[in-house]
């Protein structure tokens, strides 16, 4: 006989769900914590349920509540909160719980995507730092060297004698300068691109493994409930089988006892 959910079976399973938690695992963990969940359901609704029984029925009841929400919005035009609802009722409604089970998850979700956000902002934050450091020198560098020509035109003008001389070595001197000055902004445009070119490498690098271990937890968990449904339909085969034997033996035994019967 196909197993079907009522609304109090419902209201177990959110109430075992918002209690354990299952968003909230660690790596590896999310497998187990709806095992146990569905242990727990299976137990107090007296029915067996399995693993991705619980975790698929969570997923529809959150489904059904997000259209509700919305249907609820759209036809009154303010949006009702979690809150409001748990001020107005005085009983617990399959609403309510799979609302504070959704709180909860997006509450765990924006936890864990707080410490990457955080990154990005401190990486982006050096950045600009770098930037403004560089250009702020190569102002003063820029700065200096406008005093340096000044003063080399004021000696100049006060020496006649050496007019000539004094106009042909600040010039020189100045290509010097010039050229010493663009080397210094191309070194440290380059230090920038280079420190740029690192942070991208290693966020690449980072996002690589998340979504590797993202992977290899979706392949373990996918394998745990593989093995969940092996191991439940070889009980049952192996419940079948003891059946059998059973009604057979108790087949040969009444017949035994017809026989005796008879004779």
């Amino acid at each position: 006989m196909v197993f079907r959910f009522t609304e109090d079976h419902d209201k177990e399973l959110m109430r075992e769900a918002i209690a354990q938690k299952p968003f909230a695992a660690k790596y590896g963990e999310a497998a187990r914590i709806w095992a146990s969940v569905a242990e727990h359901v299976s137990s107090a609704i007296k029915e067996r349920v399995l693993e991705k029984q619980v975790r698929d029925r969570v997923r529809l009841l959150k489904r059904n509540w997000h259209a509700g929400e919305l249907r609820s919005s759209l036809g009154s035009g303010i949006e009702e909160t979690l809150e409001a609802v748990n001020e107005q009722s005085h009983y617990e409604t399959l609403a309510e719980l799979v609302g504070q089970y959704v709180q909860l998850e997006n509450a765990a979700k924006d936890d864990k995507m707080d410490p990457i956000n955080k990154k990005k902002a401190d990486e982006a934050s050096a950045t600009r730092c770098a930037s403004e450091i560089v250009n702020e020198a190569l102002v003063r560098r820029a700065l200096r060297q406008d005093d340096i020509d000044s003063d080399g035109d004021s000696s100049a003008s006060d020496d006649t004698n050496y007019a000539s001389s004094s106009k042909s070595t600040p010039s020189k001197a100045h290509g010097k300068r010039k050229s010493a000055f663009q080397l210094e902004a191309e070194r440290q445009d380059k230090r920038i691109r280079d420190d740029m070119e690192l942070r991208r490498l290693q966020f690449d690098r980072l996002m690589q493994a998340q979504l590797q271990q993202h992977q290899d937890r979706i392949n373990l968990e996918r394998a745990m409930h593989e093995h969940a449904v092996q191991m439940e339909r070889t009980r049952a085969l192996v419940q079948s089988q003891a059946e059998e034997r059973m009604q057979r033996a108790q087949h040969e035994s009444e017949e035994r006892n017809r026989q005796l019967i008879l004779e």
